[in-house]
């Protein structure tokens, strides 16, 4: 199954590596994203991934319960 924000990221015309540059992460880490192997923990990458792809949150990271009240969010797993 391809994930949700692998073509989020392709639609939006960024490589991994490009991706990684603009949320200051490593490529490695975006391709754990994309594989699931890992999910972001910290709400500062979650928001830049929905800034930077234009994409919601809860599409990208459907397994991920997201509280959004007065510009912060809490992510439970």
């Amino acid at each position: 199954m391809r994930s949700r924000l692998k073509d989020a990221r392709v639609h939006a015309g960024y490589t991994q590596k490009q991706l990684a540059l603009i949320l200051g992460v490593s490529q490695q880490t975006v391709s754990k994203y994309e594989t699931e192997a890992i999910t972001p923990s910290h709400f500062r990458t979650i928001r830049e991934y929905e800034r930077v792809l234009g994409v919601e949150a809860e599409a990208l990271f459907p397994d991920i319960f997201i509280e959004k009240t007065s510009h912060i969010i809490k992510v439970t797993q």
